[in-house]
């Protein structure tokens, strides 16, 4: 039986939202004129910015409190309230969901599969969950839903908080937003404690 979690509330603010997408804009804008024009000095084709081969182009978004990053793809919105932080896909058919929760006092160190176990049994799934990776601070499993979506769930803790990353999308698990959306998960990083 999982413990007792309190849901960690964050205050959401827009301007630092509203900083991000202007940020990741100009960049994105600085880096189109700068692509125009050829640079003078430049030693090498390959010292400039350098695309990932896995397709995976944007930014990252660090929560206020700085404890919680997660990698943000170019066209993709990016939404926080005051429970989780939402990344979804252009179509709208993609979507990853970060909620974090605190260890209440006196409760143990907190372990990410028995929390990942406790999600799955509440989960309404069809057939059985494929499992991933799986250890005391990171966890993952896959399944499909009754209506035919597919889940991928990874929960993260470093002992006094705790990670909730679901991926939902209706499109099949090989196309492009969905492995767009695995990426995304594997960019969550918890720091400290």
């Amino acid at each position: 039986m999982p413990r007792k979690l309190k849901n960690k509330t964050s205050s959401k603010t827009i301007s630092a939202v509203k900083k991000l997408r202007n940020s990741l804009i100009a960049r994105s804008a600085a880096k189109k004129s700068s692509a125009r024009t050829p640079k003078k000095n430049s030693t090498s084709p390959k010292t400039g910015s350098r695309k990932r081969a896995n397709g995976f182009h944007g930014g990252s978004y660090v929560t206020p409190k700085g404890n919680v990053s997660i990698g943000i793809p170019a066209f993709w919105t990016l939404r926080q309230t005051n429970d989780d932080l939402e990344v979804e896909s252009p179509s709208c058919k993609t979507s990853v969901i970060v909620t974090a929760f605190q260890r209440e006092n006196g409760v143990a160190k907190l372990d990410a599969r028995e929390y990942l176990e406790h999600f799955l049994q509440s989960a309404s799934m069809k057939g059985r969950a494929h499992a991933g990776k799986s250890g005391p601070s990171r966890a993952q499993s896959r399944f499909r839903d009754p209506e035919g979506d597919h889940w991928q769930i990874e929960v993260l803790t470093n002992g006094d908080t705790l990670l909730l990353a679901t991926l939902n999308s209706s499109l099949p698990p090989r196309s492009q937003e969905p492995r767009v959306g695995a990426e995304i998960l594997g960019t969550i990083t918890l720091n400290g404690k």
